[in-house]
């Protein structure tokens, strides 16, 4: 090796360094790297990094500043890449109507463990490349052919606290009478049945299969005192404008409401429904192998950690729940703690039966 050689791989080693400590932008790095004919060691050279975006789409509101700070703005700094978040709620039928049409602009879409079995074998997702996502970094048995654990979340009873007095259940929920008001849930129904059929006294253990003719009959039951939220967003601002008593909602978006109103707005993890949030990859995107890579990327259990912090989210690696410490771990739907008061959501009854249970759900509350 000559000694010019051995000088061009001093500087670069240095310029890695300052790089990490945040004291050089990655673009001066980039351009450094480039001048002294070399190609940084950051998982793409910087060619590739330049070539390509990435287009991340989730459910809208803060998660897209926390999803920002805790995995893209990390996974810019690892490759070059920018990644946009587009917050336009990547549901199956969006998914679906984007790949017929040939048109895919999300690269990789915050979704739930059933698109997998759901949209995978007709040809919507593209297969998760599991020589690049390590499957140990997901809770068991939640690293499907088409679709990986990203985080865990959970579908809580959140109220208002001046309207309503102690923890209420879900009977309670039904009981106008004792708690006047309006209630709210889900529009797109996948944690919608469950706590409705509570409600109407059916035990945890005999949800499933959910009867759909009853959950109708029991939702429709609370006449004008009842209305669907369809964005993470909107389940915030209903209680914020004070539309609502209680509501059916994200656990993270109880704990904003909870953080946000100082304690005005609360939530019960009791017979809440943990479910599993899942990265999957739309047919027919431009780089597959980028996708997987910022999959993996989200996966590390100090990022994971970063986002229980920020947004509530529990960690889908369960390295990120043994790192995480404190206060934090109440917000982690799979702390010991939390998960013992839940039921988890069947992933393979809405994979089989979600579609059909969706369209009759919304002919129902239309009528």
């Amino acid at each position: 090796m000559s000694r010019n050689s051995t000088y061009q791989q001093d500087l670069i080693a240095i310029a890695e360094q300052e790089l990490a400590r945040g004291r050089i932008h990655r673009r001066d790095f980039l351009w450094l790297t480039a001048a002294l004919g070399a190609v940084p060691a950051l998982g793409l050279g910087p060619a590739s990094a330049q070539t390509r975006d990435l287009t991340i789409a989730n459910f809208g509101g803060e998660a897209t500043k926390h999803y920002t700070t805790a995995w893209t703005d990390p996974f810019t700094i690892d490759t070059g890449v920018k990644v946009k978040i587009d917050g336009g709620g990547p549901l199956p039928g969006k998914i679906k109507s984007q790949v017929d049409a040939k048109n895919v602009i999300w690269d990789v879409a915050d979704g739930d463990g059933y698109y997998s079995p759901q949209l995978g074998p007709q040809g919507y997702l593209e297969p998760i490349d599991y020589t690049i996502v390590d499957r140990k970094n997901v809770w068991e048995n939640w690293a499907w052919p088409y679709a990986v654990n990203n985080y865990t979340y959970s579908y809580v009873l959140a109220y208002d606290t001046t309207k309503v007095k102690g923890v209420p259940s879900w009977a309670d929920f039904f009981d106008t009478k004792k708690y006047p008001g309006k209630r709210a849930m889900f529009k797109y129904f996948q944690g919608t049945g469950e706590q409705i059929l509570l409600g109407d006294g059916v035990a945890p253990d005999q949800i499933y299969p959910l009867d759909m003719k009853r959950v109708i009959a029991k939702a429709k039951s609370l006449g004008k005192d009842f209305f669907l939220w369809d964005s993470g967003a909107a389940s915030q601002q209903m209680f914020l404008d004070g539309e609502v008593v209680m509501a059916s909602i994200w656990h993270t978006r109880a704990y904003l409401l909870k953080r946000d109103t100082k304690g005005r707005i609360d939530f019960t993890w009791i017979e809440g429904l943990r479910c599993p949030g899942a990265w999957v990859i739309p047919k027919g995107v431009k780089d597959v192998k980028l996708c997987n890579q910022f999959i993996a990327s989200t996966l590390d259990p100090a990022r994971q950690v970063k986002l229980l912090d920020l947004l509530g989210n529990g960690p889908s690696n369960p390295r990120g729940s043994q790192l995480a410490s404190g206060e934090i771990t109440a917000k982690d739907p799979s702390n010991a703690a939390n998960l013992k008061l839940q039921i988890t959501r069947d992933e393979d009854w809405y994979a089989r039966f979600g579609d059909d249970a969706l369209d009759q759900w919304l002919d129902g509350m239309s009528g």
